[in-house]
């Protein structure tokens, strides 16, 4: 999934605004740099791509945020209005041939049919977002008017393919497959010790447990086919952290009769969680957090991309993501002048003048 422009009204922070995210071919851009002072709402720009894509994934209970309610008074600028959110996004071919695999999995209706090639994946699909709903005789919180009919589906395929895994009709490698949003906000702290409990269902485990990921794909990655299967989710994280935190190295998971935490070695010394930085701590997250949502194909939204980061990690964040092989579109918002500097013009949408200080 690749977002092509979002039109919001009545949005949280955001009276009304457009915003693309394509380069002049008219393709969705890689990167793209949303810069502005505090409360120009740079926030509700991600709030709002994610929003849509949660709520047709699961309409009645989206996995939103923490901190973001799917209330009136959370959504909606202004009393008496009704926020309105329109989304164009695409696919791929790849893709959309996983998206006909999760619902003949679940026997429904396929939205792809391939052989008359309709609709074709190169033209964007849109939807009309409204919450509330302005039509009072149905259940649904929000409205979604889309374009073409099946534009819904396509969407929200990342949330059926998780009933469809949880009934073990397809395996969980399909959302690999089937992009969604994954969103990285402002609260990135974790826990430095964490009991761990291998009964727990990854399915529900909490997508901010960083050490219960950790713990999981250090396991993993003991018995982990690396030539059917590629690089381990463990060898990976292993492989970014070192590169990003120079000369930090992620060494493993200490565990002893109550706790696990992690261990990180820098000039030869060691440490674990509670000794590291927080810029450590927010690298670990990121790169965590991409994994456990399974960022492939997807929107990955990161809202300031600076927070505890020194100039040369950030600069070495965003240009790991940039060239990064995941198939991913990156939105990521900042009010510093440095990180700014690192986006070339046509990747900013800018909100407002920065202080010069910061």
């Amino acid at each position: 999934m690749k977002l092509h422009s979002i039109t919001i009204k009545n949005f949280r922070a955001i009276e009304s605004g457009a915003f693309d995210f394509t380069d002049n071919f008219s393709k969705p851009r890689t990167v793209t740099l949303i810069v502005g002072p505090n409360g120009s709402g740079k926030t509700s720009v991600l709030d709002a791509i994610h929003i849509v894509v949660r709520t047709l994934e699961d309409p009645y209970n989206p996995r939103l945020r923490e901190g973001l309610e799917f209330s009136a008074q959370q959504i909606v600028k202004g009393r008496g209005n009704i926020a309105e959110i329109n989304f164009s996004s695409g696919i791929d071919l790849k893709e959309a041939e996983a998206i006909n695999e999760v619902y003949k999995a679940l026997r429904w209706n396929t939205p792809f049919s391939f052989k008359d090639k309709t609709p074709p994946l190169d033209i964007p699909s849109n939807i009309k977002w409204q919450f509330p709903n302005p039509n009072k005789t149905y259940k649904k919180p929000f409205s979604a008017f889309t374009s073409p009919r099946n534009a819904a589906k396509v969407i929200g395929a990342r949330g059926n393919a998780r009933k469809g895994v949880a009934e073990n009709f397809i395996g969980k490698s399909i959302f690999e497959k089937i992009g969604s949003v994954c969103y990285l906000d402002q609260r990135r702290s974790f826990r430095i010790t964490k009991s761990y409990s291998v009964e727990k269902e990854e399915l529900h485990l909490p997508y901010d447990d960083v050490l219960s990921w950790l713990n999981i794909y250090r396991q993993r990655n003991q018995t982990w086919n690396q030539e059917k299967y590629g690089e381990s989710y463990w060898s990976r994280i292993e492989r970014l952290f070192d590169k990003i935190c120079y000369p930090a190295e992620l060494i493993g998971i200490e565990s002893g009769p109550d706790i696990d935490t992690l261990i990180i070695r820098k000039n030869g010394v060691e440490y674990d969680l509670a000794q590291m930085s927080s810029g450590e701590h927010q690298i670990l997250r990121i790169l965590v957090g991409l994994i456990a949502e399974t960022a492939e194909n997807s929107i990955v939204l990161i809202d300031e991309i600076e927070l505890h980061l020194h100039p040369a990690w950030q600069r070495k964040l965003i240009e790991t993501l940039r060239n990064d092989s995941l198939n991913n579109q990156y939105v990521f918002t900042t009010h510093s002048q440095f990180v700014k500097q690192l986006f070339f013009d046509d990747e900013i949408i800018d909100l407002g003048d920065l202080d010069e200080s910061i």
